[in-house]
């Protein structure tokens, strides 16, 4: 299976992950992970979009299952922390210890400290972690329940019916071990169950990981994406808002193929590139298997997404904008030419030359995107003149982010509606700010 189609470009456009430039992101939303493996997991779920949809749908099942089974498990980030450690240790026990007593009490008086105390506490936090998730699958619905939940329950269930004396543990629970049974235990651990003991601690992980996700779900009213397997693509999305925003503004965007391209107008200010990003982003998310910050969404899966919203001057190869720009629309035509379903966001297209040329490039550029109807598109754009040259294009779905002057002073509703608009906005900053006034007051003889 090809993986989905992402790059750093993206990741940094929608803030995806922490940056020394900003203090936020999207991964923090989801991290209510409580150890570093879980931790860890997550992040590698974030690096890896999926393009399968049989890995999308049972990630997203089984967040859905947790979501409403609505049981945490109170994973010990410091326990878990050491099982790891005492699990990697390379001194492995090659048989059983007999139990007298006086053989395992000579054992703990002249072995080093250090070592034992590694020993008994390696093996209490591995046989509490049994009790801890034996009671956690205990009370699943097994017969509903997704695979990866059966898979857990039966490595948990398979550890403590092989070994009687786990077995035996598990319904006493005592507080310590005696002291003859410590070396038993130890084998049972990292020998004659060693392979399963570090399997179940990646089960944990990724229990952790996904359990961190339904809260996120719970914690900011996310809603679970439904995949159309139809061969026709579509994007539904509707109440589509940003993390970042406290009050958002929620709205609504579809693609179909007769209709593969969306065009934004609207004034500096009106929020297209907070609008684009939160598009992205849920796109971004329903390929993670994840919840997705929108009222509902329904969607077909792609090969891809790429953005261009934060494009920067490559200064180390001598590179202006907007050279940078006609690269980065050389990648997007090689992606959508080969074979490949992409979703594309472009915001402010060519916005790093004159506006003559900008005018010319984004129109031949967009027409052409229209006509590559297995991808979709979005494009926003402060020329309007080039959405008026396009209206009679069919495939273009024109929108625009109002803007309504109450009072002399213009309100921003961050409301997407269709059409296009023609609302210019820069000379009335400029007078607002008293800019000409300033310089006409200071004027030099």
């Amino acid at each position: 299976m090809i993986p989905f189609d992402i790059d750093s470009q993206t990741l940094s456009d929608l803030e995806i992950f922490e940056s020394a430039a900003s203090g936020r992101c999207i991964f923090s939303f989801f991290d209510f992970t409580s150890t570093i493996g879980g931790k860890e997991q997550l992040r590698s779920f974030f690096n890896y979009p999926q393009s399968d949809i049989q890995i999308i749908e049972e990630r997203k099942d089984l967040i859905q299952y947790l979501l409403k089974f609505n049981k945490a498990i109170a994973f010990n980030k410091e326990s878990l922390d050491f099982v790891e450690f005492y699990l990697r240790q390379n001194d492995k026990p090659d048989q059983p210890v007999g139990l007298d007593i006086i053989g395992a009490t000579s054992k703990f008086f002249f072995k080093n400290n250090q070592q034992q105390y590694l020993k008994q506490r390696g093996a209490q936090e591995v046989l509490k972690l049994i009790h801890l998730l034996f009671d956690f699958c205990f009370e699943l619905d097994l017969d509903n329940a997704p695979e990866f939940l059966k898979k857990l329950n039966i490595k948990v269930n398979g550890i403590i019916e092989r070994q009687p004396a786990v077995k035996h543990h598990n319904q006493l629970r005592p507080a310590t071990f005696k002291l003859f049974d410590l070396e038993k235990y130890d084998f049972i651990i990292r020998n004659s169950e060693a392979t399963e003991f570090k399997e179940l601690l990646e089960f944990c992980y990724s229990l952790d990981a996904f359990l961190s996700v339904a809260k996120s779900a719970r914690t900011y009213n996310l809603s679970f994406p439904v995949f159309n397997a139809s061969a026709n693509k579509s994007i539904v999305i509707k109440g589509v808002f940003h993390l970042f925003v406290k009050e958002p503004i929620a709205n609504d965007i579809d693609f179909n193929t007769d209709k593969n391209v969306c065009f934004i107008t609207g004034v500096n200010m009106a929020g297209k590139s907070t609008l684009l990003k939160s598009i992205a982003i849920a796109i971004y998310l329903a390929h993670l298997g994840f919840p997705v910050p929108a009222k509902s969404m329904e969607t077909s899966v792609f090969d891809g997404l790429i953005t261009t919203i934060n494009l920067s001057d490559n200064l180390n190869q001598g590179y202006s904008h907007f050279y940078n720009e006609v690269l980065r629309v050389k990648e997007v035509a090689q992606k959508v030419t080969a074979s490949k379903n992409m979703v594309v966001i472009f915001d402010e297209l060519f916005r790093g030359t004159n506006v003559k040329d900008a005018y010319d490039a984004s129109l031949s550029i967009i027409t052409a995107f229209s006509k590559i109807r297995k991808s979709f598109f979005i494009i926003s754009t402060h020329i309007v003149e080039v959405a008026k040259e396009l209206n009679e294009n069919n495939n273009i779905n024109f929108r625009f982010l109002e803007t309504k002057i109450i009072e002399g002073k213009p309100v921003f509703t961050h409301q997407l509606k269709a059409g296009i608009t023609d609302e210019r906005m820069g000379m009335w900053i400029i007078e607002n700010e008293g800019i000409m006034e300033i310089l006409n007051g200071n004027n030099v003889l």
